[in-house]
Formats: structure tokens, C-alpha cells, sequence
């Protein structure tokens, strides 16, 4: 069966595909939160059973605790109750969001509460009052943090993970995104055709006479789609795999330290 060309749309910045994301490619164009949570430590008055007191951590502590034992650099999200600032603009799905999607596949991307803003949030440090920014990308230590809001364009976004990625991966893993993109694609592509074969094997099957070699050659049609969509799978999970370079790798030698002295 030859290969189905899929249609385009224009919007003028992008070309879309009018074909919609298949379940074969959907999970690799999703953002995977994180939502830490830390258990305040219980503190036992005189006559009373112990209680939760809530306190804010310091900066250092707050990055560690979220970070926890994902090497990958941070994407962190405020949740805001009262303002558009969230991530709906810039971080939802869709077409036009690809490579964010893609790209925060090499983060680790944490969200957290809108409450964080208050003064006792053990988080607060990272956001400590509505003024501040409502994401932020950083390296996994919290070092080279760069601030963002949802007004900001896609470009900019880009940009900025691209930046945090390169000091993050031995070789920057952004470069990957085409061929990723590539692969999605024909993820969707086998998908698409296996629906048709499925509607064309549906009809065949309620016609009157149904005929039993186009049943076996369509059912032959599809198994083969499928083995090629778990070899694309696995593909894609290579491609997407990577280990960030530890930190104490990016430092300077002590020998650098006396150069630089």
C-alpha cells in the first residue's frame, strides 16, 4: 500500500498537519508534571499531640527537595488562581507546541500550588510573592535560572530551554528535535492508515458476501503497521533517552581555579 501523503493547513507561522495526533504518538507530545510534596516536621507541645508547623525552606533546600533524585535540569510552574499566567499558553498541547513538548521531555517539570506564594509555603523561596515570575528553567542545582511568563513568545521559550539544555547534556539534545518530530509523524502516519484499513475491513466484513482473502490481506496489512509502530516506539525512546552530564563535570578544575586566579 503506497504511503498516504497527509494534507496541510497554513497559519502562517506553522504548517500544520490536518491529520490529528494518533494514540501511538500522544505520549511523547505531553508534559509529565511532577508535584512534590513536602511533610512539614511535627512538633509536640506540652499537653497536646504532636502538630505539622509549616515553614518556609531556603532556597538551596526548596531546589534540592524538588529536584530530588532526577538529575535532568527544571522547568517550574507556579499555579496562579487569579491571572492567565499559566501554562495554557505557552506549554498546552497542540501542534504549534511540538517542540515545547519535545524539548521538555529533557527536563524535569515540576508544578507547583498557587499557595507557594505565601510566607510559611516550604517552597516559597523559589517564588516568594505575587510579583514573581510564574516559570522558571534552571539548571538542576537551580544555578543559570531564567525566568519566564506566558506572554513571552514561543521563540523566546525556545530559546531559553535550548540555552539551559546546552550546559545541561554533553551534546545539546534540542538538536534532536527534527528527527523526533520526524518520528512522531510517522507514528501518526501508521495510525492513519491503520484506521482505514480498519473502516475498509469493517465494510468488507458486513457486506453481504464477505470475502475472506481481503479480511487476511487487510488483518496481514495491519499487523505489519503495528510491528512498525513498536519499532518506532522504541526508536523514539532511544532518541528521547538521554543522561545529563553531572555538575561537578561543568566546574573548574582546581588548576583552572589557580589559572583564572
Amino acid at each position: 500500500m503506497g504511503g498516504i501523503k497527509k494534507p496541510k493547513i497554513s497559519t502562517g507561522a506553522f504548517e500544520l498537519s490536518a491529520i490529528p495526533r494518533g494514540a501511538s504518538s500522544r505520549p511523547f507530545l505531553k508534559l509529565d508534571w511532577d508535584y512534590p510534596v513536602y511533610k512539614e516536621a511535627e512538633v509536640r507541645t506540652t499537653g497536646t499531640a504532636p502538630v505539622a508547623v509549616r515553614r518556609a525552606l531556603s532556597r538551596a533546600d526548596a531546589l534540592r527537595f524538588i529536584a530530588g533524585d532526577d538529575p535532568r535540569p527544571l522547568l517550574v510552574l507556579r499555579e496562579c488562581s487569579v491571572c492567565n499566567k499559566t501554562d495554557d499558553a505557552l506549554l498546552k498541547g497542540g501542534p504549534e507546541n511540538d517542540r515545547t513538548l519535545v524539548l521538555s521531555r529533557w527536563f524535569h517539570c515540576v508544578k507547583l500550588p498557587v499557595d507557594v506564594i505565601a510566607p510559611d509555603h516550604p517552597f516559597n523561596a523559589l517564588f516568594p510573592n505575587d510579583e514573581s515570575e510564574h516559570l522558571f528553567l534552571a539548571l538542576v542545582d537551580g544555578e543559570a535560572k531564567i525566568p519566564l511568563e506566558s506572554e513571552g513568545s514561543r521563540t523566546e521559550l525556545w530559546d531559553s530551554m535550548s540555552r539551559i539544555l546546552e550546559r545541561s547534556y554533553e551534546k545539546n539534545p534540542a538538536s534532536s528535535y527534527a528527527d523526533v518530530l520526524k518520528r512522531i509523524e510517522k507514528l501518526d502516519e501508521f495510525d492513519f492508515k491503520i484506521a482505514n484499513l480498519e473502516a475498509r475491513k469493517g465494510l468488507e466484513m458486513e457486506s453481504a458476501r464477505p470475502d475472506r482473502k481481503k479480511v487476511d490481506a487487510l488483518d496481514a496489512e495491519i499487523a505489519g503497521l503495528k510491528a512498525r509502530i513498536d519499532a518506532e516506539k522504541l526508536a523514539l525512546d532511544k532518541a528521547v533517552t538521554r543522561v545529563p552530564k553531572s555538575r561537578a563535570a561543568e566546574a573548574p578544575s582546581d588548576a583552572a581555579k589557580k589559572a583564572l586566579r
